[in-house]
């Protein structure tokens, strides 16, 4: 079954709560999301994330204010939001804050989750390391896909349930499990991997467009038009959020298609790049065909396409002929590995 990918295996994406809402970063794609409830999905924002924000290793809010500390490499620094570009000055991370897997805030301390170990180290700053509290975390929150303060007293954690829905768990250092919720499934489509769990995994298939045979003993002319489907059918991914600056709805959600697409099987993806296909509104093309059928023979052309669930939204140019009713099994897209 697919799951939504961890924070720790895509760089740059990250999530995070400050006073104004929860967050989710997407470097990759260069926008971000802002709600006031992850499981109410209500008031969802996407903006343009500053170029200067993206690619950071972590990001870190502050439940009470509106601080947001970036964190690249073994140093950080502290802003205020993600559409300008951050303070040029920048501190070391004291050398016990270093290689976390996940960093959180709460409670007027930051979390710095070390999962190999099973440890959770809280100190109350992370440039001199001060106060720090190293305890054990439970077994049951060691495979969580990402950590963030939710709020003043408590951490949350996401993870995938048993009927492969995205649940959060809310969370008392050292104390346990408190509360779960579920994420709305507009926030969930948002993170890498996501329209896969809202929509269904990302397939492709050869569509048969046309048949055409000659059941007699003699070479017959043949001459045919061959109308199949190109571009992309535009699909509500993107209708209930609020679209801020200069971000472009249609090309937001071709990002986040293009991005499933590129996903591992194990993400509900195909590993193909589709950036080179035709991504305009999907519209019908007539090709004219001109064959000489040898005696009995049959000939089946096949058009390439990719979806989510049982939707197609993809039609790629490909076209394939073979001599046999099966489709052909070579997926004609470039490795998104390659």
């Amino acid at each position: 079954m697919a799951s939504v990918v961890p924070r720790t295996v895509s760089p740059g994406t990250d999530i995070f709560t400050t006073r104004h809402g929860s967050f989710i970063v997407r470097s990759d794609l260069g926008y971000y999301l802002q709600t006031l409830d992850f499981s109410l999905g209500e008031d969802i924002k996407v903006s343009d994330l500053h170029p200067a924000c993206r690619g950071k290793d972590h990001y870190v809010g502050d439940p009470t204010g509106s601080d947001i500390y970036l964190i690249h490499g073994d140093s950080f620094c502290k802003a205020l939001d993600l559409n300008s570009e951050p303070p040029s000055s920048v501190l070391p991370l004291h050398s016990s804050c270093q290689g976390g897997d996940h960093y959180t805030s709460s409670e007027g301390r930051f979390f710095i989750f070390f999962l190999k170990r099973g440890v959770v180290l809280s100190v109350a700053d992370l440039a001199t390391g001060a106060a720090p509290k190293e305890v054990s975390l439970e077994p049951a929150f060691l495979d969580g896909l990402y950590y963030y303060g939710a709020d003043t007293k408590h951490v949350a954690c996401l993870r995938m349930d048993e009927d492969n829905r995205l649940h959060g768990h809310l969370f008392v250092i050292p104390v346990g499990q408190k509360e779960s919720f579920s994420v709305h499934p507009d926030v969930v489509s948002f993170l890498p991997g996501g329209l896969a769990i809202t929509y269904g995994a990302a397939f492709g298939a050869w569509e048969c467009l046309k048949l055409i045979s000659n059941a007699t003993s003699l070479p017959m002319p043949s001459s045919h038009e061959i109308t199949r489907k190109v571009g992309y059918s535009k699909q509500p991914f993107v209708r209930n959020y609020h679209i801020c600056g200069s971000v472009d709805p249609n090309s937001l959600a071709i990002s986040l298609l293009q991005s499933q697409f590129s996903l591992c099987v194990a993400y509900g993806g195909m590993g193909v790049r589709t950036e080179q296909e035709e991504w305009e509104e999907v519209a019908e093309e007539g090709e004219p065909l001109r064959v000489i059928l040898q005696p009995r023979q049959k000939l089946y052309w096949w058009h390439y396409q990719l979806g989510l669930g049982k939707e197609p939204l993809l039609f790629c140019r490909s076209l394939k002929i073979t001599r046999s009713p099966s489709p052909p099994t070579h997926i004609p897209l470039p490795r998104a590995d390659s």
